[in-house]
């Protein structure tokens, strides 16, 4: 394999450069288009036997069209932005008397509210309107017209939106920047009296009705007894809807390493699409039958992919298998490689950040490592047993598919399933029984008997593959958690992958050394890559209380009532931090605890908390003991009694964020201005560090 073999990867490589450039702010924010024409010109000048160079330097011509890439990639990712656009209604934000918003995606229902993606269509602004461009996100308060809501349907709000602030936590996910991906900025709650529907006559568009063709379809299987965690896997896996699965079922599946099943994407396109492959197989010896299968093929994947909705993740699948089938059915040489370029290309080019997006990284590191490693691992065996063999051809590509993605898998999720050999074994050839009868059931939904029985044996189904499924997860073992990994070991493990596989390939000694020197660079990083400095954390959270010391990987918590009782709700706030921290051992008090703690490194006797050299008071300042005197810092949150006479106290004083803001108001009034006051639900966790 030579790179050079490959033109449309060189476009693609540096197309994504520009992406990475753009995105990381290493050029200016200005209209680079000027400069596309004389690249164009001199890559034509610079062509071999052309003009100034021979074949032999043909190297820099190649040089010249993969800047031209870069260029068209830095100027795509900065143009693919409303909000760098004169009518992006953030420029209208506080001026609007009301906004017209339509429905981009199918609204989710929440605990207390629905949650809706939406366009800005137009601002109202005094007796004029704007039309203007841009998403938003909004939470409108639940009832039944909230609930009616659709895709595509078309509201007027009266509230303005606010921006979406970044994570106030050390290593929270970062939502803000996640939206930024999409384009999105803006949020806002509205209540009943604050929105209204607006009465629209016109055309949905296709998605809607392959939306409404998917409920349609959902309520057939769920009429042929399709129905609980069983229609939740058979929703997912057959029409890409995700939101019907339970959250312990799901769980059962991501610990088993199954959880690709769930949802179509490419693991399903590509099922579809070899079934398809073996069915018309003998249009390749009729003339003009590549054309007419790679014709017949196409229509069927985006049919699918119309059922489906057209999510995302199946039309990047669709399109993906799409380049594929017209590789391998075009009248010339082509290869896999090309094809999935290509394919990445025309997406990129279609949406720039997509390359952000976790899906589309675990798509592809998936389908290239399979395509790349299956072949010469199922090279190293091969049975004489066909039945052996088959099995061994399952193994080789689920073992290429896991060292394609672990590297970010790891990274976003911490976690790795040990028993992915066994899971894939199972569900890779359950997905092919359960797409065909899930297909047959909506097929035969107009003959009752027949499709009662195919839904009643796809339940059964689905209702074994569940339970085997939640079996492997509480194995001992099966899951190996809370895994850390830093930029610097994600990084790389992608190099140690991509040079093993092209190891195993070309079988060059020399890759060994390099191989080694990566597992070396890897150990030292993974010896390396925890945090362990002294730390106390006051989380910021609106609603509990979460005080955290960390000191050599133990982590002592002082918290509410509430968490003491279920530490897991604070999980979404201190998990990644004390991932990075190396947290191995937790130790819990309530706020309102009389028991004593004392270690190297803290003493903790309440109200009273001293952390290397400074003593911080929580919610007190009166019991003074002979040990702990004159704190240094003092806490506040939402438990303390407002009577007390803190005004006169020179001590920097952290606000928690939990504190009602009717509390905080009456607090900062007894407040000298002298004082300094630190609100962390403003300025995010409060922090000491050595």
């Amino acid at each position: 394999m030579r790179f050079k073999e490959y033109p449309i990867l060189k476009l693609l490589l540096g197309f994504i450069i520009g992406i990475i450039i753009a995105k990381s702010k290493l050029v200016p924010l200005i209209n680079w288009v000027w400069l596309i024409i004389p690249l164009l010109l001199l890559a034509f000048l610079a062509w071999p036997k052309k003009f100034l160079f021979t074949y032999k330097h043909q190297y820099i011509s190649g040089s010249f069209i993969i800047v031209f890439f870069a260029l068209l990639g830095i100027i795509s990712f900065q143009n693919h932005f409303d909000s760098r656009k004169s009518n992006y209604f953030g420029n209208y934000n506080k001026s609007a008397n009301y906004f017209q918003l339509r429905i981009i995606e199918p609204p989710l229902e929440k605990k207390n509210s629905v949650k809706i993606y939406a366009e800005v269509e137009a601002a109202y602004v005094d007796n004029s309107i704007t039309t203007t461009i841009g998403n938003v996100l909004i939470y409108l308060q639940k009832d039944s017209s909230a609930l009616n809501l659709e895709y595509n349907d078309e509201i007027i709000v009266s509230k303005n939106f606010s921006r979406i602030e970044a994570p106030k936590n050390p290593d929270q996910f970062n939502y803000k920047k996640f939206l930024e991906l999409k384009d999105i900025r803006y949020q806002a709650y509205n209540r009943a009296n604050e929105w209204s529907k607006l009465n629209s006559t016109a055309f949905k568009g296709v998605k809607y009705y392959a939306l409404k063709l998917r409920a349609y379809l959902i309520k057939i299987l769920e009429k042929n007894e399709v129905k609980g965690d069983e229609l939740g896997v058979a929703a997912g896996m057959l029409l890409g809807v995700r939101d019907m699965l339970s959250p312990e079922l799901r769980q059962a599946y991501a610990g088993a390493g199954a959880m690709h099943i769930l949802c179509v994407s490419g693991l399903h396109v590509g099922i579809i699409l070899l079934i398809m492959n073996a069915l018309l197989s003998f249009l390749k010896y009729k003339p003009q039958g590549r054309i007419l299968k790679a014709a017949i093929i196409l229509s069927i994947i985006w049919f699918y992919a119309f059922l489906t909705g057209l999510s995302p993740s199946v039309v990047r699948a669709a399109t993906m298998f799409s380049f594929v089938t017209i590789g391998q059915n075009i009248n010339r040489h082509t290869n896999i490689f090309s094809s999935l370029a290509a394919s990445a290309l025309v997406l990129l080019l279609y949406n720039p950040s997509m390359l952000f997006e976790l899906g589309f990284q675990l798509s592809y590191s998936a389908v290239i490592a399979i395509v790349v490693l299956q072949k010469p691992l199922s090279n190293l065996w091969i049975p004489n047993n066909i039945i052996i063999y088959n099995v061994w051809q399952l193994i080789t590509v689920s073992i290429a598919a896991q060292i394609g993605t672990a590297p970010l898998s790891l990274y976003y999720f911490h976690q790795f399933p040990n028993l992915f050999i066994i899971t894939n074994l199972i569900v890779i050839p359950s997905a092919y029984i359960i797409i065909f009868l899930g297909i047959a059931v909506l097929l035969f939904s107009f003959i009752p008997y027949i499709s009662f029985i195919l839904g009643k044996l796809l339940s059964l189904f689905l209702a074994l593959i569940n339970f085997l499924i939640i079996s492997i997860e509480h194995i001992p073992f099966a899951v190996s958690k809370n895994l850390f990994i830093d930029n610097t070991m994600l990084v790389l493990l992608i190099c140690f992958v991509i040079m093993m596989s092209i190891w195993l390939i070309m079988k060059q000694k020399r890759l060994i050394f390099l191989n080694l020197s990566l597992l070396i660079l890897i150990v030292l990083a993974n010896i390396f890559k925890y945090n362990l400095d002294d730390e106390l954390i006051l989380y910021h959270s609106k609603k509990n209380t979460y005080l955290a010391v960390y000191s050599n990987r133990e982590a002592f918590i002082i918290c509410d009532s509430v968490v003491y009782k279920n530490p897991e709700i604070m999980s979404f706030q201190t998990s990644e931090h004390e991932l990075r921290k190396g947290v191995i051992k937790r130790n819990y008090l309530s706020l309102d605890s009389l028991v004593d703690y004392k270690n190297d490194n803290v003493f903790f006797h309440y109200p009273f908390l001293k952390f290397m050299d400074k003593i911080v008071a929580i919610n007190e300042i009166d019991d003074k003991n002979d040990l702990l005197i004159n704190p240094d810092y003092i806490v506040i949150d939402r438990t303390w009694e407002i009577d007390n006479d803190l005004y006169e106290v020179d001590i920097p004083i952290t606000l928690a964020a939990n504190i009602p803001k009717w509390k905080l108001n009456k607090i900062k009034q007894k407040m000298d201005k002298s004082i300094s006051i630190n609100n962390i639900a403003e300025t995010g966790a409060w922090l000491l560090s050595k």
